[in-house]
């Protein structure tokens, strides 16, 4: 049914229905654009109303609230599922208000406040136990299972799956009981290796329970998760067979919907729809690390999975890197694995200093192990040449005493012929011994010669490698200083806002991150901008980047964050000739806010970076920007434009804009990446501090996390009030 038609419907309780689920398909043919879903659930707000069916009205607020999550309002949804279950006490279906409590327990989970997302699904738990409704029940407890092991708290994650399975198990909910068995191998998935003997056991557990209940869906979502399982305890052959399943069961859903509505409040954790595409990611990825298909080939089934997955965000591809990384530990083809990561430029000069430091370290090494062993050569010589010549003497002073004894006792009977031949012997003897003594000290002097010229030759190309190292170092700094200067001087920022931070640390001496800002037409124009690599790759893009927004918005006038965006996608692709050459893939991530004269409201659009807003009272706002890339390669037929949102600005309202650096940062006790979510929670935490503190909170943090490993990112973190 077309949208026109659904709108022509006869007013009715159906036509509510038809409407809200017509905008929720919406969202999912088409998850940038706001107009159609948000036309579609107002006409059926408007029908209710009109009809004055109150369980009409609730099920319509509630998907409105849905619709503001999925465009991270997160306000404003909390409004409207707050709305939903007020006008769901009036109701006689009591079921709803337990799938409203879920819903809005969903969109708390997605805004991070895992607080007030977990007592809205024990409040769920608590009511649908009370009205006997155990499949609603049981949903509760996934929601809570899976609520924790987001959080990677296990022990608290177990006894609720536990809890499903039990009641599941008892009332033969068949889709429940899967998903808590599934539910209890991903809880074991996050300890370490000796846990992964029982997330096995449980995703065997559950591929067997879907195969006897003919449950072909969840029998190869299971199968995905025993084959990455089977990864991590490199098994790459079951891996693979698992992997290989998995895609042929999954592959007639990968278009259509599988469960039932009671389940929506998961697929935020579960991303039901996207099993298919990341089946395949991991079956082709093996294939191609096993020689099985050609780099062609892989490249055409890497296209394939970014269609399915709709051009997934960095958290949506957390999976697909887990894999790739497990695949490393196995096959040594890194040169094929750089070419995935479209950060393979970053490394090339990076990794030709660390090995000529290398090569200059072992020379030096080798040159001190030399000269200490020339040393030792010399001594052991002088040391042998004592000693021959003291057993010399010693066999001097020997023959004379046997002369001497023997010509005493031997004087009567032995001849004067006797007595020569004697010394013929020891005169032999004597020169025998001068000849070894002789050549010993020859083939001596011949070493010591060939160490002195080893370590000669050994100290020129170290002094060479010294001499190329300082010249290329001295153009890096060069560069160091002309980027430096292309950045805003702190009088910029301090003539435009209140108060302010910037934390900028290059990971290596130049940078792939910037920061911009100006103003035109009395409106100020602020960005952060995180490009194609790091280190002088990205700081070519970055000179790109800061060229670009000095033409677009200094000469051309553009103030709209959204059109500012498109055009220097434009010109990006223009100037990479980009439409003509695939393998060229640079571009920026960008975040652009847009500051009105009176201060009173503010423009953001983004190209994969966000824009955080903290309330006075600790409350935030999120907005995540289109998921797609100014300039780099391009999937045909992709939305082109970039989401532009309205925010009306509060006083004490706090703004963030930032690049992936600090979340994608490894570290801790558990060497885990930092998180989005602990750095959002971080700047509501501090929210209260002055600006210059809380950015001297955020290094201090940082450099604690990072515990003293190397900085994988250049990390860009900008804090601003109007």
């Amino acid at each position: 049914m077309s949208i026109k038609q659904g709108m022509k419907m006869e007013d009715s309780a159906n036509k509510v229905e038809v409407l809200s689920a017509m905008a929720l398909l919406e969202i999912e043919k088409n998850p940038s654009s706001q107009k159609e879903p948000f036309l579609l659930i107002n006409q059926a707000i408007r029908t209710a109303k009109k009809i004055s069916n109150n369980q009409s009205l609730a099920m319509a607020y509630n998907t409105k609230a849905i619709i503001f999550r999925e465009f991270s309002t997160f306000s404003q949804a909390v409004s409207f599922h707050q709305k939903a279950i007020k006008l769901s006490e009036k109701s006689t279906q009591e079921s709803d208000k337990v799938n409203f409590l879920l819903d809005l327990g969903a969109t708390y989970r997605v805004s991070l406040d895992f607080e007030n997302a977990k007592s809205s699904f024990e409040e769920a738990q608590a009511l649908s136990n009370t009205l006997q409704l155990p499949i609603l029940e049981v949903i509760s407890y996934l929601n809570i299972g899976f609520l924790y092991t987001s959080l990677e708290i296990q022990d608290e994650a177990l006894p609720y799956f536990e809890k499903a399975e039990k009641i599941a198990s008892e009332n033969s909910i068949k889709d429940a009981y899967i998903l808590a068995i599934i539910g209890k191998g991903i809880n074991y998935s996050l300890g370490n290796d000796p846990a992964l003997s029982k997330a096995k056991k449980f995703f065997v557990q559950a591929v067997t329970s879907s195969k006897k209940n003919e449950k072909k869906y969840f029998e190869g979502v299971s199968r995905i998760f025993l084959g990455r399982t089977y990864l991590r305890m490199n098994k790459i052959s079951d891996a693979y067979r698992q992997l290989n399943s998995s895609v042929g069961l999954l592959e007639k859903y990968k278009y259509k919907p599988v469960l039932k509505v009671e389940y929506r409040s998961l697929d935020d954790v579960m991303k039901f729809r996207n099993f298919y595409s990341q089946a395949l990611s991991y079956f082709n990825s093996i294939k191609y690390y096993r020689g099985e298909i050609s780099q062609s080939q892989y490249n055409a089934a890497v296209k394939e999975e970014l269609e399915l997955f709709g051009n997934p965000d960095q958290d949506e591809l957390e999976q697909l890197r887990d894999a790739l990384a497990e695949l490393k530990n196995h096959y040594s083809f890194l040169d094929s694995i750089n070419q995935l990561d479209e950060e393979e430029a970053v490394y090339l000069l990076k990794n030709y200093l660390d090995q000529q430091n290398n090569k200059m370290n072992s020379l030096e090494s080798d040159r001190s192990y030399l000269k200490k062993l020339l040393e030792e050569t010399e001594k052991a010589a002088k040391q042998k040449i004592e000693i021959l010549e003291q057993k010399n003497q010693l066999q001097k002073a020997l023959i004379s005493k046997q002369y001497w004894a023997a010509a005493t006792l031997l004087l009567l009977l032995v001849s004067l012929g006797v007595v020569g031949s004697l010394q013929y012997k020891n005169a032999i003897q004597r020169k025998k011994t001068n000849l070894e003594l002789k050549a010993r000290n020859e083939k001596i002097s011949e070493q010591n010669f060939e160490i002195r010229s080893t370590a000669n030759q050994l100290e020129d190309a170290l002094s060479s490698l010294q001499h190329q190292s300082k010249k290329t170092e001295e153009s890096i700094h060069a560069g160091w200083r002309i980027q430096n200067a292309m950045l805003p001087a702190e009088k910029s920022f301090s003539d435009f806002f209140a108060t302010h931070f910037v934390m900028y640390q290059p990971r290596d001496i130049v940078s792939g991150d910037f920061y911009w800002v100006g103003q035109k037409n009395q409106q100020t124009i602020i960005a952060a901008l995180d490009c194609t690599g790091h280190g002088i790759p990205g700081a070519f893009m970055s000179m790109m980047g800061n060229a670009l927004m000095n033409q677009v918005v200094n000469i051309e006038g553009l103030t709209s964050p959204s059109e500012i965006l498109a055009k220097i996608d434009k010109y990006i692709a223009q100037a990479l000739h980009q439409d003509e050459n695939e393998d060229s893939r640079e571009g920026m991530d960008v975040a652009i806010c847009t500051i009105a004269e009176d201060k009173k409201s503010l423009q953001y659009a983004g190209a994969k970076n966000p824009l955080l807003v903290v309330k006075n009272n600790g409350q935030h706002e999120f907005y995540k920007g289109t998921n797609r890339h100014v300039g780099g390669n391009r999937v045909k037929n992709k939305q082109k434009t970039y989401e532009e949102h309205n925010i009306t600005i509060d006083s004490t309202d706090t703004f963030y804009i930032y690049s992936d650096g600090i979340q994608d940062q490894f570290g801790g006790q558990e060497n885990k990446k930092y998180m989005r979510k602990q750095l959002i929670e971080d700047l509501c935490k501090w929210n209260q501090l002055p600006l210059a503190q809380q950015k001297e909170n955020m290094i201090k943090k940082f450099d604690n996390w990072k515990n003293g490993s190397k900085q994988i990112d250049d990390i860009l973190l900008i804090g601003f009030k109007c």
